[in-house]
């Protein structure tokens, strides 16, 4: 079907939704395109998911026309939007990428043992532990630091806090968005860049002491 027959489709179909409807189907679009997953885990998103669920076939043929693919996946009730292109990409911080990298390692060993739960839960004085243990930081990162890279993971759809960020105490809601950001097939990969992080700081500080 080439990009003019799926234009046809999509704007019969469309013409047929309630305007309540053609309005949420516009809000869907613009928070896929902004924040690319919606995890309907979430409370706030399971409403939004199960639109998605609802309107598949027209939400599809739309982002095919932007070289978008609209990705489903009902048992995790996770939807994502990816193209070839590149469109969009988000560069992150080395700080965002080390937390990132260990919250998909505990989210691996935490969904290996017995959960009350369906969710996955770490504390934060697990993930102060694992950013301790990986050596690249000489010091405790702060809650300003932490409070950012919560930011972008709570705006994708990452995870979510339970409790105040400065608490040890408090928790931290892992959802199913970070299997498909970083599958687990990649699982070594990931503890490979996590060396990688470790070698860069220390040729860093050998650097330093040269300066010295």
């Amino acid at each position: 079907m080439n990009r003019n027959d799926v234009m046809q489709e999509m704007t019969k179909s469309y013409i047929n939704l309630s305007d309540m409807q053609k309005e949420e189907f516009s809000r869907i679009l613009n928070k896929l395109l902004s924040v690319n997953y919606i995890c309907g885990e979430r409370k706030k998103d399971r409403d939004d998911f199960y639109f998605i669920l609802r309107n598949e076939q027209l939400l599809k043929k739309f982002f095919l026309i932007l070289d978008y693919q609209l990705y489903i996946y009902k048992a995790d009730q996770m939807a994502y939007i990816s193209n070839s292109n590149n469109y969009n990409h988000l560069t992150l911080t080395q700080l965002q990428s080390i937390v990132l990298l260990l919250l998909r390692k505990l989210y691996f060993q935490k969904s290996q043992e017995f959960q009350e739960t369906e969710n996955i839960f770490i504390t934060l004085a697990e993930l102060h532990a694992e950013l301790e243990a990986t050596g690249i930081y000489s010091r405790r990162i702060t809650k300003t630091e932490l409070k950012n890279v919560y930011h972008f993971l709570s705006k994708y759809n990452i995870c979510e806090k339970i409790g105040d960020l400065s608490e040890d105490e408090s928790k931290l809601i892992i959802y199913p968005t970070i299997n498909y950001i970083l599958p687990i097939s990649k699982i070594d990969d990931i503890m490979e860049q996590l060396k990688n992080y470790r070698r860069e700081h220390d040729d860093e500080d050998i650097d330093e002491s040269k300066i010295d």
